[in-house]
Parts: C-alpha cells; sequence; structure tokens
C-alpha cells in the first residue's frame, strides 16, 4: 500500500531538505536525488527562482489574517512536502521506491519544478520524502495546490503507478470496512478534521457566548478539553484531540476567538431583534417583514442557495437568521404574526443536532452506481484492485486504477461501484509527456457505457411536459412522478423541426437533477439525483397538459434552431467557395493539411517550453549574483573589521551570491547581462508562447470547423431521404 500526504512549508526549506537528505536514512546519500537542482544548494536555488518570480511578476504573497500568539498566519507556501510510504507487505526495493517517486513527481508537476526527492529506509517500511518548489521554472508563477483535489489528484497517480508495478494501493474505506463492514452513506472520504470544521463553523453561526458555544458543542457531539488556554476538540470514534490553532488559520476556535465571535454574534442579534420589535406589528407575513425591514431600517433578507436566510445590514455586516433566539426564528414568526406577545413567548430551543443533520443531509447522500466492466476495459486485476482502460469523449483513451473496495463480482463479472459526485483522477499516455485528467464520477458513467457501446436509449417528450427549453438544455415537468422539474443537460436533447418533437438520451445508469413538488411537510424540497432508469417510465407515462404558452415557447425554439441551421449552411458554403473545395477528396486533403499545421504549432511549443525552462533555469543565478554584486564590492572597499561585521551581516546574502557564481562557471556561462536585459528577453519568450498558443487555439478551431464540415458533408449526403427533405420543404412554405 502507498499512502501519500502533501503539506507546505511556509518557513525553512533549507531546514526541510536538510531533514530528507539525512545520510542515516538514506543509505549515505545514494537515495537522493535532485531534480533540476543540485541537492547541497537545492534551498538556495529554490529561494533565487522565487526572488526572480517576485522581481519579474511581483510579489503578491499572502500576508493577510490576524497575529495568534505573536505569529502572522496566512504565510504564503515557499514550497511543498510530499511523503509517498509503501506497505512492508509489498517488499519494493528501495531503488523501485525511488523511480515510483520520480515518476509520481514528473506526472505531477510535469518538467517544470525543481525537486529533491529521498527515499528513506530506516524504518520497517521503505518511503520516499520529495521537497519541491512552489515556484515553476516555466512560468515563474506559483503551484497551486487546492486543499483536497490536489492530495486526490496525488493519491490516484501513486494508486496507478504501484499498480502498474504490482504493489498495493492506498483505500479510501478501508478503516470503515474493516470496523464495520461497511460503509456509512456520509461523504466516505471526508475526514475527522474536516467534519469538526463543519460542525464547530455551525456551532459558531449560531453562539453568543463562550458558554453557549461550548453547549452547542455538546449537543452536536464535540467533546472539548481545555488546559490553561488551549483546546482539543475530539469527534465521537476519533482516538486523538485536534488542537484549536490547527483547525483555523486565523485563530477561530481559540479561547481568544469564541470570544470575539461570540461577542460580535450577541451585538448583531440584539440590533437584529430591536428592528424586528419596531416592524413585526405591522407585517402579515414573510414578505412583508422583508419589506418593512428594508423601507424602515435598510435591512435586506434572501433567501441563500442552501435554503437557508441571511440578514444584511445597511453597512454590510451579515448575519444567518439562526442566530435568532427561538421566538424570532421566521417559521415561527411566520405562524404568529396576529399575535402580539407571539416574540415575548418562551419557545423551546431547537434541536442542534437534528438541524445540523438536515442541512447537510445532501452531502451525507450515497450516490454509488453499480457498473459492469468489460473485458477489454479490464488490463489487469489483482488482490488490491484493477486497471481499466477506456475512450473518454474529448479525452481520447486513459487509464484509471479502481481499488478492490471499489470493485464486485469476480474475475468473469467484474462490477465496479462510482460515486458519482466524486472526482476520478485518469491518466493519458499517449503523447509525450504522461497527463493527468480529473473527471467527475458522473462523466466516467457516461464514459464507460458509450465505450462498450451502450448507447443511451431516445424517448421521445410529451410536448405537455415541456417546461422550457434554454441554451443550456432541456427543462420538463413529471407532475405524475412527483418531480417540479427536471433538467436534461442540452447535449442529450434532439429537437425535431418537423414533427415539433423533442428526443432525450437517457442512459439507465445516468443521473438527472430534479427537484421535488412541495408538500406540507416539505414546503422547500431540495434537489435530488433522479437515475435514467427511474426517470424513462415517468416520461412514457405523462398525462396531457398542453397549455398556450407552451406552443408559443416551442414555435420560437423552432424558429432559433431552423436560424441556426441556415447560418450554419451558409458558413460552410462560404469556406468550402473561399478555400475552392469542390468534392470530397479536397475536403480530405483540406482536413488533413490543417491537422497537420495543428501538429506543427504543438512541436513548436514543446520546443520553447523546453528552452524557457532551461533559460529561467541559469537567469535565476545571473539575477541573484546581480542582486548581491553590491554587497561584494562594498566588502572589498572596507577595512578588515568591518568586513568581519559586513560578512557576519550578511552571510545569508554571500551564500546566495556564491553560489550563483560557482553554478555559473561550472556550466561555463557567465554573460554580463543586467536583470533589465533579462527581464527583456523573459518578456520577449512569454510574448512569443502566448503568440503561439493564440496560434495553437485558433488551429484547434480551424480543426473542428473542417471536422464538422467534413461531417455535415456525410449528414447531407446520408441522411434524410428525398421525400424526407421535399415533404419539409413544402412544410417550411406553409408556415
Amino acid at each position: 500500500m502507498a499512502i501519500t500526504k502533501i503539506h507546505a512549508i511556509n518557513r525553512s526549506t533549507k531546514a526541510a531538505i536538510k531533514y530528507i537528505i539525512d545520510p542515516l536514512k538514506t543509505r549515505n546519500g545514494e537515495l537522493v536525488e535532485g531534480i533540476h537542482c543540485d541537492v547541497p544548494t537545492a534551498s538556495f536555488e529554490f529561494e533565487m527562482l522565487a526572488d526572480m518570480s517576485h522581481r519579474y511578476n511581483g510579489n503578491y504573497e499572502r500576508v493577510g489574517g490576524r497575529d495568534v500568539d505573536g505569529i502572522r498566519r496566512h504565510q504564503s507556501a515557499k514550497s511543498y512536502h510530499l511523503i509517498q510510504s509503501f506497505s512492508p507487505d509489498d517488499h519494493v526495493t528501495p531503488e523501485e521506491a525511488h523511480a515510483i517517486g520520480v515518476q509520481l513527481m514528473r506526472e505531477l508537476l510535469g518538467n517544470d519544478y525543481q525537486f529533491v526527492i529521498a527515499t528513506h529506509v530506516d524504518k520497517d517500511h521503505i518511503h520516499n520524502h520529495i521537497v519541491f518548489n512552489a515556484y515553476s521554472m516555466m512560468t515563474l508563477k506559483k503551484f497551486r495546490s487546492q486543499p483536497y483535489i490536489t492530495a486526490n489528484r496525488i493519491k490516484e497517480i501513486s494508486n496507478r503507478l504501484t499498480a502498474e508495478h504490482g504493489l498495493s494501493v492506498s483505500l479510501r474505506r478501508d478503516e470503515q470496512l474493516e470496523k464495520n463492514g461497511f460503509v456509512h452513506e456520509k461523504d466516505v472520504h471526508q475526514s475527522f478534521r474536516a467534519e469538526l470544521r463543519r460542525r464547530l463553523r455551525f456551532v459558531a453561526s449560531r453562539a453568543t457566548s463562550p458558554e453557549m458555544f461550548d453547549e452547542l458543542c455538546e449537543q452536536l457531539e464535540i467533546t472539548t478539553t481545555k488546559r490553561g488556554q488551549d483546546r482539543g476538540y475530539r469527534l465521537p470514534d476519533q482516538q486523538r484531540n485536534i488542537r484549536d490553532k490547527s483547525l483555523s488559520d486565523i485563530g477561530s476556535y481559540t479561547s481568544e476567538g469564541i470570544k470575539t465571535t461570540t461577542a460580535e454574534n450577541a451585538d448583531d442579534q440584539l440590533r437584529l431583534m430591536a428592528l424586528i420589535d419596531d416592524v413585526y406589528g405591522m407585517c402579515d407575513s414573510l414578505d412583508d417583514l422583508t419589506f418593512m425591514l428594508q423601507q424602515e431600517h435598510d435591512v435586506t433578507l434572501k433567501r441563500q442557495r442552501n435554503g437557508s436566510y441571511q440578514f444584511t445590514f445597511h453597512d454590510g455586516t451579515k448575519m444567518p437568521a439562526e442566530l435568532l433566539p427561538p421566538a424570532y426564528q421566521l417559521n415561527y414568526m411566520n405562524e404568529h404574526w396576529h399575535d402580539p406577545n407571539a416574540l415575548k413567548t418562551k419557545v423551546a430551543a431547537p434541536d442542534v443536532l437534528a438541524e445540523y443533520q438536515e442541512q447537510t443531509k445532501s452531502k451525507m447522500t450515497n450516490t454509488e452506481t453499480l457498473m459492469d466492466l468489460s473485458e477489454d476495459q479490464v488490463l489487469s486485476v489483482d488482490e488490491k484492485g484493477a486497471l481499466v482502460q477506456l475512450e473518454v469523449p474529448n479525452e481520447g483513451q486513459l487509464t484509471v486504477h479502481l481499488n478492490r473496495y471499489e470493485l464486485r463480482g469476480d474475475s468473469d463479472h467484474l462490477q465496479v461501484a462510482l460515486q458519482a459526485n466524486y472526482y476520478y483522477t485518469l491518466t493519458d499516455q499517449s503523447g509525450k509527456r504522461p497527463r493527468a485528467v480529473s473527471i467527475r464520477g458522473e462523466a466516467l458513467i457516461h464514459a464507460i457505457d458509450l465505450d462498450q457501446g451502450l448507447n443511451p436509449e431516445l424517448v421521445k417528450v410529451p410536448p405537455q411536459a415541456v417546461f422550457g427549453h434554454s441554451d443550456k438544455g432541456l427543462t420538463i415537468t413529471l407532475p405524475d412522478a412527483g418531480y417540479e422539474r427536471v433538467f436534461i443537460p442540452n447535449d442529450a436533447v434532439n429537437y425535431d423541426r418537423l414533427h415539433q418533437q423533442y428526443t432525450v438520451q437517457i442512459g439507465s445508469h445516468w443521473h438527472y437533477n430534479a427537484t421535488p413538488f412541495a408538500t406540507l411537510n416539505d414546503p422547500e424540497p431540495k434537489s435530488v439525483s433522479l437515475t435514467g432508469a427511474a426517470l424513462k417510465p415517468a416520461l412514457k407515462s405523462t398525462q396531457p397538459m398542453l397549455g398556450r404558452w407552451l406552443i408559443a415557447n416551442r414555435q420560437r425554439q423552432y424558429m432559433k434552431a431552423q436560424q441556426a441551421d441556415v447560418k450554419r449552411l451558409s458558413t460552410m458554403l462560404g469556406e468550402l467557395r473561399a478555400n475552392h473545395i469542390t468534392d470530397r477528396q479536397s475536403l480530405g486533403r483540406q482536413v488533413t493539411t490543417v491537422k497537420a499545421q495543428l501538429h506543427d504549432v504543438q512541436q513548436k511549443i514543446e520546443m520553447l517550453h523546453d528552452k524557457i525552462t532551461n533559460y529561467n533555469d541559469l537567469a535565476k543565478f545571473i539575477f541573484t549574483r546581480n542582486q548581491y554584486q553590491p554587497i561584494i564590492d562594498k566588502l572589498e572597499d572596507v577595512s578588515p573589521k568591518e568586513q568581519h561585521r559586513l560578512t557576519k551581516k550578511y552571510q545569508h546574502e554571500i551564500n546566495m551570491y556564491q553560489t550563483a557564481v560557482l553554478h555559473l562557471q561550472s556550466r561555463d556561462f557567465n554573460p554580463l547581462l543586467t536583470n533589465e536585459e533579462m527581464a527583456s528577453v523573459i518578456t520577449d519568450q512569454e510574448k512569443t508562447l502566448r503568440s503561439l498558443e493564440k496560434s495553437l487555439k485558433q488551429q484547434n478551431i480551424m480543426v473542428n470547423k473542417w471536422k464538422d464540415i467534413a461531417d455535415l458533408m456525410d449528414d447531407l449526403q446520408g441522411e434524410p431521404p428525398q421525400e424526407e427533405q421535399e415533404q419539409q420543404h413544402h412544410h417550411d412554405i406553409e408556415r
């Protein structure tokens, strides 16, 4: 099993590299390697590239946030530390583990980042430590690390590489399965830390005092421990506390942070209660309350996307409606508008745990779909999982590793349980460099079906079921099935202008967003995911309920589609005439020509990419030499005593200068360029690259355009038949 972790280094890259290259852990340095940098001077080289980036791109490091215990939070990452640990049961060799680590970084970062990799063999399990620069050698911009997304991407790449080497992979749900034998319906990918943050954020939005904060924590099953001013939090089944300072960058859940937050909440609560008291007697509904607060006190009340309500004061202060006391809650006031004593009545506090669970219900739903895998799609299967290859629309042939807990059945009939809302990382190895592609589970479900030739069923939509049609898709209504609206994306919608009939592509495993009708028990229902298997019978059994407005709406859509087709045919005809294309052979040659031009531009970009990377690698040494040359010159012009003092003061700068000079000498490259001249070269290279990328974009458009023209020619030559064309022509004349 290969477990991966990543965290940012915002203090000392030098200390991190010093730790990972420890000779006692790496066979006296045999298992240490620097990529695009020399290991002894790697921390200096990282800093040189960062300084040069700040010089040319500007220094936009985060410096916001407030001080906590004298430490400024929100410090920017200087580098990143990635750990890849292998299971002792795999019996992997140190050399193989090291090679897998290098390949992991190549696929994650391409060839654009400096990194040092060290394989440790001092424990029972062999593991790689990798420290890579936060700044790209190609763009001089920072690596974008996204919470959870980056970690999942690293895990997926590592899983595929270890599977290719016959090793085990890290499992997403092993702890829960080993403990319970099943997976809970809540999001199986969430961690204790993430869930704890969600619950504490929920508590902090409702507490008006530190005591109330602790009470709400207890109701949400959060165990709180205090040691002096330090606090620790723990959820049920969690063995160790998580410190308050590690749950928030700005100290929101420390004792001091809680006092500040709850005091602000109390002030906002009293302020809003006084305004509601002032207008409550003039209100008979929630709309009245919204209007009166806006008119009298410039306070707005709006419903959020998650169904909750939020007040906004005239000064921009925002306050959730849940912060109000029970007697001022909107659902309670909605039932007591004509009761003058309603706001003074003592009302029982709501069940906070039930309220939290209801709010997160949509995140707690399991959306797994069981998919059959064909023999052609499965490359290999073992006790650790399966390596699957399939054709993904618009992406080509991709591979993905699925761990054994996602698999069902046996080798003769293999199935996989996919989560529609989870992101999977697939790999494209067709090019010069492996490319990682992240797609949603729903797109992977579509790809598996289409790769097996299981095309979606074409289902006619009854005219009375059409609610509306936009550029994004078709909205239908199914009252007999209990759904007010069901949305179908436009790429799955076809419209027959001749018969004025909508036809939609419905896959049995595919999911569609649906909104149920409101009921007394559920006046504000949340959207649900409806499978194609449930949608097809509902569509086929829809009863008539056609309105006049629907006829007019369909008529407008018909006219728009007709105009779009005429425009498309006119454009095609103009392109054929402009390029003197008169037959299919000349059209085929044109398509081949634009594809060759596209390939030529791609090769030029590859060559320029390597050129820029190599130039920036050398430029950082020249920049550092020029930056610190005045200090060296000053040392030569002062007395020995002053020289000793200045050397001690500028020791780091002198080390940086000496490192830069040694690297330039070792490469026999020491041009007397100024920083301004280097900036000019870098700017020119960036302009050339942008120009080529623009040409690449235009060339892609050209290729797609000529492919569309070729496809349209095929359609016109094949379908529809002559009789149908004449029938449609007469129909258009009549209209």
